[in-house]
Parts: structure tokens; C-alpha cells; sequence
């Protein structure tokens, strides 16, 4: 009895067209992955071009290979003057060596960069940047390229500053005062007090001030005449006192000038060289005014125990007993 035969394709056999379509299926897959990939490129490219940063990109090694339109726009530069190390002489001067510096030890640690930096823009003028740079790793760690943004934050900088000099001129006006620039009543004593607790071998004098006449300028001229006055006195003081002297305006026509003196007799120079200074003419409201004061002092010699309260009183007495003619 015949059996039934089982036919099993050998290499060579089998359907022509089946086997011949299975290479042109793969191409045509392989030419649709290519084509996605070709748009997701351009679609990256073109995400790229409309973010307001600056976009870059670098080897391992922190060659730079790539910049956006917004690089070549602000700095003006060609991409092949811009590539491998060509970003750093746009940076300013003082921030070309600290941003190669940083951005070496970046690609050298593998940890992201972060700097701010000054960029020169295309006609000259300096921004202040935020730069920013993450490495990009394959599967097995490797860094593959960096990616990094510039960011302008010139404007943030402008802010930041003239949030300081705000703050710098509201701390100035709680321990000045406004019309002389010098120290108000709460910083003479803090200053004051400072000054007592650190003598060590040598005394502090301490000057009390009383212009003479006062009343009758700001009578007779006006409060705008008498400013003026006090606001030149204030100067004059300033000039007069020596590195490390305190030198404040109580209020009204009292000031106060404090710093170290060796013994009574260099208290009594202090007096005198602060009356000299102050004293001599002052042109306002059309006029000449003739400004004198009188000084009184005291010292508190080394290891003498005083607050600066304490010190105050003494030399406003001593004032007053000037101004009354009664010093002994």
C-alpha cells in the first residue's frame, strides 16, 4: 500500500514572489522610520528656533559643535567662528577665564554647568546670561553631548541692583541723616558704644556741638537759609575728623564727634580742632553768615567704665558751661 508523501520546502524552493517580497517590505519599513525620523529632526529643529534661549550643543569633551539662529543674531558671529572654543571671546573680559574655567570642570566632573556671565551682543553692549549645560548619557552612563542654553537675565540683573541700592539707600536713611549724610542720633550711640567697649590702651574723647546763633539764621533768613548752614557745618565736620572718629548730627543744631585721644589734653584738641573747623562764613539766601559753635568734651580715660549715654551728658555740660562762659 503506497503511503501518503509529506512534501517540506528545501532551500531553493517555495514561492518566488513570497520570498522575493520579503527584502522590499523591509526597505519600505526602513524608509518610513527613516522619513519619521527625518520629521522628528525638523521638528526639533524648528522647536529649537523659536525658544527665546540661546540653544548649543558640545562633545564629551566640551567642543562645541552646534548653535542656534539666536546665537549667530545676538552675538553676530558665524557658526564657524562660534564652534569648538570660539563661544568664549564674546564673553566679557573679566569673565572669559571663569567661564572656561567652570566649563572645564564641568566636562571633566560630568556634573551640570551653571554660570553667570556678561556676552557682548552684536554692537557691543554686555547682557548678563545665565548659562546652563546637561550632559546627555547613553544606557551605559557614557556621555554621548552636552546640551546647554544661554538665557539673557540683563534685565533681572538691572532689577536685582536696583533692589540693593534700595535697600543700601532705606538702611542709609534709618541710620543717617538726610540732610548732612552724617550718622543720626540711633547710629551715634550704637557707634558710640562701640567705640568705649574697644579702647584698649588708650582713652576716647568725646566732642558735644552747639552752633551759636542758630535761631536768629533760621529767623532772620529762613528754615531753607538755615539748612544750608547745618548742611555745610556736616561737610566741614566730615572733613575734620580722622579715620575711625564717630561724627553724627544729634538734631537741631547739635552735633557730635567722638574718637580716640590720649589723655584730657588730646580731648581738649579734639574741642578745639571741631571749633576751628566749623567756624567761618556761610554764604546763603544772598548772604554771608558767620558760623562759630560751641564745644564741649569730655574724656573717659582707659579702663574708666562708661556707657555712651553717660559720655554724652558730660560733654553737653561741658557745652553749655562753654556757651554760658562758666567753665572752670
Amino acid at each position: 500500500m503506497a503511503s501518503d508523501a509529506v512534501e517540506v520546502d528545501r532551500p531553493g524552493t517555495g514561492d518566488p514572489a513570497a520570498r522575493a517580497s520579503e527584502p522590499e517590505a523591509e526597505l519600505e519599513l526602513l524608509r518610513a522610520e527613516r522619513a519619521e525620523l527625518r520629521r522628528s529632526v525638523e521638528e526639533l529643529r524648528q522647536i529649537v528656533a523659536t525658544l527665546p534661549q540661546i540653544v548649543w550643543t558640545a562633545r564629551p569633551d566640551g567642543w562645541h559643535t552646534y548653535f542656534n539662529q539666536n546665537w549667530l543674531d545676538f552675538t553676530g558671529l558665524t557658526l564657524e567662528e562660534s564652534l569648538g572654543h570660539g563661544w568664549n571671546p564674546p564673553f566679557h573680559p573679566d569673565d572669559r577665564e571663569r567661564a572656561r574655567e567652570e566649563w572645564e570642570a564641568a566636562t571633566s566632573s560630568g556634573e551640570p554647568y551653571e554660570i553667570e556671565y556678561r556676552l557682548r551682543r552684536r554692537d557691543g553692549v554686555y547682557h548678563w546670561m545665565l548659562g546652563r549645560a546637561l550632559p546627555l548619557r547613553d544606557g551605559e552612563g557614557r556621555i554621548v553631548k552636552w546640551f546647554g542654553t544661554c538665557t539673557d537675565i540683563d534685565e533681572l540683573k538691572s532689577a536685582q541692583a536696583r533692589e540693593a541700592e534700595l535697600l543700601a539707600e532705606l538702611e542709609r536713611r534709618a541710620t543717617h541723616d538726610p540732610l548732612t549724610g552724617l550718622a543720626n542720633r540711633d547710629l551715634l550711640f550704637e557707634q558710640l558704644e562701640l567705640l568705649l567697649d574697644q579702647r584698649h590702651r588708650t582713652g576716647i574723647a568725646v566732642a558735644f556741638v552747639d552752633l551759636d546763633g542758630f535761631k536768629h539764621i533760621n529767623d532772620a533768613l529762613g528754615h531753607l537759609a538755615g539748612d544750608r548752614v547745618l548742611a555745610e557745618v556736616g561737610n566741614r565736620l566730615r572733613g575734620a575728623v580722622r579715620h575711625g572718629d564717630v561724627v553724627a548730627r544729634m538734631g537741631g543744631d547739635e552735633f557730635v564727634v567722638a574718637g580716640e585721644a590720649a589723655d584730657e589734653a588730646g580731648a581738649q584738641d579734639l574741642a578745639h580742632r571741631v571749633a576751628t573747623a566749623i567756624e567761618g562764613p556761610v554764604a546763603v539766601a544772598g548772604a554771608e553768615v558767620m558760623v562759630r559753635a560751641s564745644v564741649g568734651v569730655t574724656f573717659v580715660a582707659p579702663g574708666m567704665h562708661t556707657h555712651a549715654s553717660d559720655a554724652l551728658s558730660r560733654a553737653d555740660h561741658d557745652m553749655y558751661a562753654t556757651k554760658r562762659g562758666t567753665r572752670p
